[in-house]
């Protein structure tokens, strides 16, 4: 099961086993865990938040995506939550700077966006379909316009990897 679930995650090939996949989402967690984000690479950033994204509940995401939140600073937060409404055209409804808060605006984003991809879709990305592809008119410069987006993005997917690899942790 967890195999399946991480098949397309992280880096992973289609004839990798599930050790050498394992393996994989943990070096992405280690790396965000660290806070060597700029040894995530952009592309490896929006695939695997794209990727997780697709594969969880509504209900699911709002726990990865609060859990993200926590790990970032009020700072980070704050700058997120106005990076979100300005791309939104103040549509992003979240009322305070709280990891639930924020959590709950970008799983209302997801539904709201067409296409989906809550951050993703706010950042020109387009839906969360896993596939990797860019979209007409989209593209990496909403990521790279704000650093704490890949944090976010980046978050999003690290819990997501956590939860699949080693639950208890």
């Amino acid at each position: 099961m967890v195999d399946q679930l991480l098949g397309g995650l992280f880096g992973s090939q289609d004839d990798d086993d599930e050790p050498t996949r394992r393996g994989r989402a943990r070096d992405f967690v280690d790396r965000y865990e660290r806070g060597a984000y700029d040894q995530i690479g952009d592309d490896e950033v929006i695939h695997n938040y794209r990727a997780a994204a697709s594969r969880l509940s509504p209900d699911e995401y709002q726990m990865a995506a609060a859990e993200a939140m926590r790990q970032m600073s009020p700072e980070q937060r704050r700058e997120l939550r106005r990076e979100l409404r300005r791309r939104s055209r103040d549509h992003f409804d979240a009322s305070d700077d709280s990891p639930e808060e924020i959590a709950r605006a970008m799983q209302h984003a997801d539904q709201e966006e067409q296409g989906g991809g809550g951050l993703a879709g706010l950042f020109g990305l387009g839906g969360s379909d896993g596939s990797g592809s860019q979209p007409q008119g989209g593209g990496l410069q909403g990521v790279l316009d704000n650093p704490v987006a890949k944090v976010a993005m980046a978050g999003v997917a690290a819990m997501v990897a956590k939860k699949l690899t080693d639950p208890n942790r």
